[in-house]
């Protein structure tokens, strides 16, 4: 019988082996000093990988509950900490909190800790000078922190998987198994026990071994299919996928097991994407299969990152997605997991279809406020500045009455209230509500009655002479108007320019 010697390479050696130190270093304090440092080493290794399993655990607990949440209660809840509270335990386990070996055994609970971080965030915008109880605001900044988790985690399983990848490369004594320690003469009696105890949940199962040999002897290594620089794509496998009928779970086992590369966790959020690609253009049918396929891939790469495995196992795969299927979908005499299973598609679909409705009233909106003209008044020069005139409403001149007449008539009421408070950004609030037409006839009524002025600083006679030439000679940059000059409380000179200036935005 050949055996593989392969496995005794990757042994870490701590013992007086033949080593070679310098003739003033005493030998076996050297190979004293190596074991320490190799079993400090390893002690470091196990306990970075148990806090960082730990960490990975917690903020998953963690952003179940807040996803819950921000797709659940309204806007108006983020601020009332008794309705945070009262959601939380009304779905999630209240006494649920992180466990394991360095882990204080008085830790907050889950549910607290969500409740800490709202009230935490709050108090945040308060001490930025924000409103901490707009809901708005608190939820911006949940989904900047929930972004901040999101990244923390995807470090934390980088730094995880390197550690997983460095503790396999080292054999210790607890991991060696040499097959020696039995006898080979019962050989063929143990390996028929062997059978016969795994017989029963062989035939838990479906019998499809086919595919799982044809992946365990395949010599081409496989990894999960993964866009990073694109989240949003999607492999030509998994959109195929995406358009079995939910009811053909049978079809649905097989082409998974036949492309396990699939099953990762940017493949399986971009086919979510996808059903709200559907569901803009109302296509709720292929929203929840496409939803329905997702979450599939959900649970069963759930079930697989709970063996703590950093890369695609073939074998380990294959199993899981025919444990999930035999024991949630097939599974007659116990209808509950299935019934969870498509709760959990059914509230995935209502949120799509909630989501989507909004997402289309903003567009509508942006389109709307982007689509309308308004006149807006503004001075074209740094120098000078529009000022607003009343005509004369005490005149028994007969000019100034003819104007107050216009002014009464032709110009809207809220206009006119706007213009008595000589505010020129009370009068553009009022255009902004006012289509373009109308703003235009309005314009002209403000010129024929002089309602706009334009002042400007002069700094002396002469230059106020030079304007009033330029004026007099029919300059075209400086017709329709009249010039005054006046002091200022500065010593230089005023003119005023009684000229509309209007600029039309969109």
């Amino acid at each position: 019988m050949a055996i593989d010697y392969s496995k005794w390479d990757k042994i870490e050696l701590s013992d007086d082996s033949d080593v070679e130190v310098h003739p003033n270093v005493d030998k076996k304090s050297f190979i004293k000093w190596k074991q320490q440092s190799i079993h400090e080493q390893r002690f470091k290794r196990s306990q970075d990988i148990k806090n960082l399993e730990t960490q990975v655990d917690m903020y998953s607990h963690l952003n179940k509950r807040v996803d819950k949440i921000l797709s659940t209660l309204s806007e108006e809840d983020f601020v009332d900490s008794s309705a945070i509270t009262k959601f939380l335990n009304a779905n999630f386990d209240k006494l649920e909190k992180s466990k394991g070996e360095n882990v204080d055994p008085d830790i907050s609970t889950y549910n607290e800790m969500v409740e800490d971080l709202f009230e935490q965030l709050a108090k945040d915008l308060g001490k930025e000078g924000k409103d901490f109880k707009n809901p708005r605001l608190l939820r911006d900044a949940i989904l900047k922190h929930r972004t901040k988790i999101d990244s923390v985690t995807v470090e934390a399983k980088k730094k995880l998987n390197e550690l997983y990848k460095e503790k396999n490369a080292h054999i210790s004594s607890d991991d060696i198994h040499t097959g020696f320690d039995s006898s080979f003469m019962n050989k063929q009696k143990e390996e028929a026990k062997k059978l016969e105890s795994t017989s029963s949940e062989a035939r838990a199962v479906s019998t499809d071994s086919t595919i799982i040999n044809k992946l365990a002897k395949s010599s081409t290594p496989q990894n999960f299919i993964e866009f990073k620089d694109d989240p949003m794509t999607l492999a030509k496998e998994t959109e195929e996928f995406g358009k079995i009928s939910v009811n053909d779970y049978s079809k649905s086992q097989k082409f998974l097991l036949e492309h396990l590369p699939i099953i990762s966790e940017q493949q399986k959020d971009a086919l979510m994407m996808k059903a709200f690609e559907y569901q803009l253009h109302g296509d709720d049918e292929m929203t929840l299969q496409v939803i329905h396929q997702s979450e599939l891939m959900a649970y069963i790469r759930e079930i697989y990152d709970l063996k703590k495995i950093p890369f695609l196992n073939p074998m380990e795969l294959s199993n899981v997605i025919k444990m999930f299927f035999e024991k949630v979908i097939f599974n007659k005499n116990k209808p509950v997991g299935k019934e969870s299973f498509l709760k959990s598609v059914r509230e995935k679909f209502l949120h799509v279809q909630k989501r989507s409705k909004i997402l289309q009233q903003e567009e509508m909106d942006e389109a709307n406020v982007e689509g309308v003209e308004t006149i807006q008044l503004k001075s074209l020069d740094d120098s000078t500045e529009l000022e607003v005139n009343l005509p004369d409403f005490n005149s028994r001149d007969p000019e100034e009455v003819e104007k107050v007449k216009i002014f009464r008539t032709l110009i809207p009421e809220k206009m006119q209230e706007a213009i008595m408070t000589k505010n020129l950004g009370n009068i553009n609030k009022v255009f902004e509500d006012i289509p373009i037409e109308e703003a235009e006839k309005i314009l002209e009524v403000f010129n024929d009655i002089d309602i706009i002025g334009i002042k400007a600083i002069l700094e002396n006679e002469k230059d106020f002479q030079s304007l009033k030439d330029q004026y007099e000679q029919g300059n075209e940059d400086a017709t329709m108007g009249s010039l005054t000059l006046s002091d200022n409380e500065n010593g230089g000179k005023e003119h005023e320019e009684v000229k509309n200036t209007a600029e039309t935005v969109d």
